[in-house]
């Protein structure tokens, strides 16, 4: 039959039709559906089962490595207000009836969490003494609560008042919270006690139970094992068992009204001014081990699993309701909020609570401090005082005050030395302290980016407008450079399905100006940036 294309209505024929490019396609659109079928949560437990305590395999895997000596996590909120201990434990009372696990205890002989009685709250008024003497017994304070045994109790709040200033701490056992959680934790107490909140609601597949049997299941899955396997850097499929850090050390640096005033470029939000410089510092150092760096952007997918958070991100009710009288409800928020529910991330945790990470890996995350809805609240300070324990060499938290940007760097000193951490840091203030607007200026274009990569893969010494690169002599080999350019070049995991789609520089600029733009300082024309971003993402 001449002049008629000959398609079989079986599907074997059908597929032996597509082009090499549709057949990428299609490989990787059903791999996102197998994808986003694993990621469903299990809202029910396992027959038989019903310990709110439960475990996930990749947090027993790292309690069975715990030999006791772990200090515990601390951070410290610094606010003004009146507070007394029986509204906190009052608040307290309301989370650990909807998450159990806060109220838990960690029996050493049997190494495992049980069930307590509560947490334990204390008081100390330190009356009238000088600045002097405040600041050193509050220091001691903190170094008590480091080393504090968690027996009795896993995790610990102190009040301690100062004058108008109150210090509100809380320690916690390392593997019953993470850092970001702890300090979300005790934000949304102060948003409970000086914000009235009717109920809290909490997904049954929010709680620890919850999150454990689903985690079990999706570690049991052929197919995202395989996927691990498939995405993995060789250096976490490679490495051996390495040593935790139960005793890190701190560096804190500063960025204060006065540096911010004269360094943060214009129309630039001070998170992706600060974040971009990060990137910076950290890719060269870090791309030789096939590994970037990992921070708990809660909004990441597995297409950029190289950056999810890859410890334990435990979950604790998120910030409290943002409007007056409007019931919590963790479930609207819990997507968009939390890597949870994402396989790969699961896979990556329970790796790395198995071995460890000998190579430079970075933790870092993101948490504004916001009072303004509370009126009688003023918080005026937050600091994130030990990470407890590490499987990686150091970690990055940084908070945004109201007058400044604050860095706590924890890192062990067995690993990494403080001359390393204060070279970084040196390396940071610089970047920061560049002329960005001439920088912008002489940077090239993201389109022009692209267009010297393909020339250089394809050999072409012009590109057309609107022309495909698959016009232009690419194959299905070339795609695949193409994507490992894009990442070593221009710091982007872009997945090699939108490579396909998207066969033009046009298409291909404008999906990473609308997706990765702000993070990397690119703006479409007519765009500012200065719209609010959501806590707790970068």
């Amino acid at each position: 039959m001449k002049g008629t294309t000959m398609t079989s209505n079986n599907a074997l024929s059908q597929f032996a039709d597509l082009s090499p490019e549709q057949r990428q396609l299609l490989f990787e659109k059903i791999r996102q559906k197998k994808l986003n079928s694993a990621r469903r949560p299990v809202s029910s437990s396992t027959p038989g089962q019903t310990d709110p305590l439960q475990l996930s395999p990749h947090q027993q895997c790292l309690l069975s490595r715990i030999d006791g000596r772990s200090q515990s996590r601390l951070v410290e909120l610094v606010f003004t207000g009146a507070l007394s201990v029986t509204d906190l434990q009052d608040k307290m009372q309301q989370l650990q009836a909807t998450y159990p696990m806060l109220s838990a205890r960690f029996n050493p002989d049997s190494n495992r969490f049980t069930a307590g009685d509560g947490v334990s709250i204390e008081s100390v008024q330190l009356g009238n003494i000088s600045l002097a003497d405040a600041r050193d017994q509050i220091e001691e304070i903190r170094s008590q609560l480091q080393r504090r045994n968690s027996e009795h109790q896993a995790l610990i709040l102190m009040l301690v008042q100062q004058g108008s200033a109150s210090h509100l701490f809380l320690a916690c056992h390392p593997l019953l919270l993470d850092g970001y959680s702890l300090l979300r934790l005790g934000n949304q107490l102060l948003a409970m006690l000086f914000t009235p909140i009717d109920q809290i609601e909490l997904p049954a597949q929010c709680t620890q139970e919850g999150f454990a049997n689903w985690s079990s299941q999706v570690l049991d899955k052929p197919f995202l094992t395989k996927e691990w396997t498939r995405l993995a850097p060789k250096a976490l499929q490679e490495l051996e068992s390495t040593a935790l850090c139960y005793d890190g050390h701190t560096h804190t640096e500063q960025l204060d009204t006065e540096f911010l005033e004269a360094h943060l470029p214009s129309g630039q939000s001070a998170k992706q001014w600060l974040c971009d410089a990060i990137n910076r510092c950290l890719h060269n150092w870090l791309a030789h081990q096939d590994i970037t760096y990992w921070f708990s952007d809660p909004s990441l997918k597995d297409s950029a699993f190289e950056n999810l958070l890859g410890f334990f991100p435990y979950y604790v009710p998120m910030q409290a309701q943002k409007f007056e009288g409007q019931v919590f409800n963790a479930a609207n928020q819990f997507a968009n909020l939390h890597t949870r529910f994402s396989p790969v991330s699961e896979q990556l945790a329970h790796h790395l609570c198995q071995s460890g990470a000998p190579v430079p890996l970075v933790h870092y995350h993101w948490f504004d401090v916001d009072g303004a809805e509370a009126p009688d609240l003023d918080v005026l300070a937050v600091r994130h005082c030990n990470a407890g324990l590490m499987l990686a060499p150091f970690e990055i938290h940084i908070i945004e005050q109201v007058q400044r940007i604050d860095l706590s760097i924890h890192y062990d000193a067995a690993r990494m030395g403080r001359d390393q951490i204060q070279f970084l840091v040196r390396d940071l203030l610089a970047l920061l302290k560049q002329d960005h607007q001439s920088d912008q200026a002489q940077r090239p274009s993201l389109s022009d980016q692209l267009r010297n990569i393909w020339k250089d893969l394809l050999q072409v010494t012009e590109i057309a407008p609107q022309k495909s690169f698959f016009e232009l002599g690419g194959h299905s080999l070339q795609v695949t450079e193409m994507k490992f350019r894009i990442k070593q070049q221009l710091k982007l995991d872009i997945p090699i399905s939108v490579l396909y789609e998207l066969p033009t520089i046009e298409k291909l600029s404008s999906f990473i100006l609308a997706t990765h733009g702000n993070s990397l300082g690119w703006v479409p024309e007519g765009q500012t940036q200065n719209d609010e971003e959501e806590e707790g993402t970068l």
